[in-house]
């Protein structure tokens, strides 16, 4: 009969065929269960695959390796030992190296071209450029059909609807969207409109999908624009080498507006604010200037002249309320032309457009402006003000 084993015997014994026979492992899976220890340093996760897991421990020290964020979900790539934990008779990957699969080179190419583009001071506070106050041209560099240019524009009328607005239609992801974008800038710098800030805007998507905003042409075009640039590019999370480049990095279409223009709201309340302290002021003014004069005339060598002074008394009183009714003016006009902007934006709304007998085509829902653009035997859906309806092409 053999021999009876301990188990830590048993256990050692395991460990030492498990670590002779595997050596280094490469291996490629899901991470769960992520922990970070915050005290140590230490990263503990679970690998697993659709049939399998396995735990996996990277110590600190080899961690300053790392090109990204570790996190449940993604896909990784591991070089490591196989050990075994003996006191828990447990084994796990003693991990060495990792990167994310499919995505380890973009994020490589990544950060080689911020560390350089960060040496050459393209990302330094010193070159932001200020936002004006109150912009009265602003370009936008989107595609015309993406959800990103309508929800910038939603924000925009609500918040400060007397701008102007420009649209630079972009390739916005995929073959030739780096070119459409420079262009567009390169475009923007060089027209006579006026523009007083730009803006950059796409909805999220995978690193491929944003990858064009990492392309060096357009981080420089963007660094030597001369027109101040918000980028709001991919979701809040998202973070490409075009917004380190630009002077405000917004989260959303919708942030972007909110960081460039002003509530008009709150205008008018700053506005009504400065109209009571200006009119408190000036009856200060006033009401010591009467105070000086009424002791003034209350002097002796005073009293022959008092119609004079009763005079200068009315000529000050008319004066108080002619600079009041200058403000009270001014402050209804820039209430008219508030309220005048508000209609004309309405009215130019698609819904009003739809409502007096236009119609938007989709395919796919995506808007179609030329007939060209049909085929037969295309499923459309046609958009009227009331509603919706589905249409097959039969003849072009």
């Amino acid at each position: 009969m053999d021999s009876i084993k301990t188990v830590s015997e048993l256990t050692r014994e395991i460990k030492e065929l498990v670590e002779y026979n595997f050596g280094f492992v490469l291996v490629e899976g899901e991470i769960s269960n992520f922990k970070l220890h915050t005290a140590s340093g230490h990263l503990y996760f679970t690998l697993k695959d659709e049939k399998a897991q396995i735990n996996a421990v990277m110590w600190n020290s080899r961690t300053f390796n790392l090109e990204f964020k570790p996190d449940n979900g993604m896909k990784v790539q591991l070089k490591g030992r196989i050990t075994l934990f003996e006191s828990r008779g447990s084994y796990q990957i003693d991990v060495f190296e990792m990167k994310q699969a499919g995505k380890g080179d973009l994020y490589a190419e990544f950060e080689k071209l911020k560390l350089k583009l960060q040496k050459e001071g393209l990302f330094d506070a010193v070159h932001k450029k200020r936002i004006p106050d109150f912009p009265e041209r602003v370009a936008v560099i989107t595609s015309e059909s993406g959800a990103a240019l309508q929800d910038f524009i939603k924000v925009t009328r609500k918040r400060y609807p007397f701008v102007k607005l420009y649209l630079l239609n972009a390739i916005m992801q995929g073959d030739g969207s780096a070119d459409s974008v420079c262009r567009a800038i390169k475009h923007i710098n060089k027209s006579r409109l006026g523009i007083d800030v730009m803006v950059i805007t796409r909805g999220g998507g995978s690193i491929e999908d944003l990858w064009s905003f990492n392309n060096e042409n357009v981080v420089r075009e963007i660094f030597n624009s001369h027109i101040p640039v918000v980028t709001a590019i991919g979701h809040e999370t998202d973070f490409t080498l075009s917004d380190f480049a630009a002077d405000i990095r917004a989260a959303t279409p919708s942030a972007a507006a909110e960081n460039i223009f002003k509530d008009k709201n709150e205008m008018l309340r700053v506005l009504d604010h400065a109209n009571e302290e200006l009119k408190d002021i000036v009856k200060s003014k006033i009401e010591n200037l009467k105070n000086q004069l009424d002791n003034i005339s209350r002097n002796y060598y005073f009293r022959k002249p008092q119609d004079m002074l009763n005079e200068f008394k009315l000529k000050t009183d008319e004066m108080y309320k002619k600079i009041s009714d200058v403000v009270r003016f001014k402050l209804n006009s820039l209430n008219q032309i508030l309220n005048t902007t508000e209609k004309l934006l309405v009215n130019l709304s698609p819904d009003q457009i739809l409502k007096r007998g236009y119609t938007i085509v989709f395919r796919e829902d995506k808007v179609l402006s030329r007939k060209k653009y049909l085929k037969k035997d295309d499923e459309l859906k046609i958009k009227f003000y009331d509603g919706e309806t589905g249409v097959k092409v039969s003849s072009l």
